[in-house]
């Protein structure tokens, strides 16, 4: 698991595991939102050492450690106003700090970018996204 801060209490990471659960918990992580539709990998990508964990997995470890889990799939450059609006509420809602997590990083900052410009400016969240290395212009 890469881990990056984005803005104060907004982290952005690729897949995270199982075993991630209890690092993020003593990273002072509050809330997870998981951006990766289940299933995602054909079975040949899905090996055990690179597996896709499915969400309810993942919910119910960080349900264990008192995080919060919101699952908002997202297929990879699709981003309908919906959904934005959905990733936008949640943002609002989750306990902060929140990691939000895709398979690399990538679809999670461009919804974060798209739910935050209105609040903040398209300039603001371009350099925010390529400060952690992603190019989103």
């Amino acid at each position: 698991m890469k881990i990056q801060q984005l803005i104060d209490d907004v982290y952005i990471a690729d897949q995270i595991n199982i075993s991630d659960i209890k690092k993020l918990r003593e990273l002072g992580i509050q809330s997870i939102i998981n951006n990766r539709p289940d299933n995602e990998e054909s079975a040949q990508e899905n090996t055990e050492k690179n597996s896709q964990p499915l969400s309810a997995d993942i919910a119910t470890s960080a349900a264990a450690i008192n995080i919060d889990y919101y699952y908002l799939p997202v297929i990879s450059g699709n981003y309908p106003v919906n959904t934005i609006r959905e990733f936008t509420e949640l943002l609002n809602k989750a306990k902060s700090p929140v990691l939000v997590f895709c398979r690399t990083g990538n679809r999670s900052v461009n919804l974060w970018a798209l739910s935050q410009t209105p609040k903040f400016g398209r300039q603001y969240v371009l350099t925010k996204a390529k400060g952690i290395g992603f190019d989103i212009s």
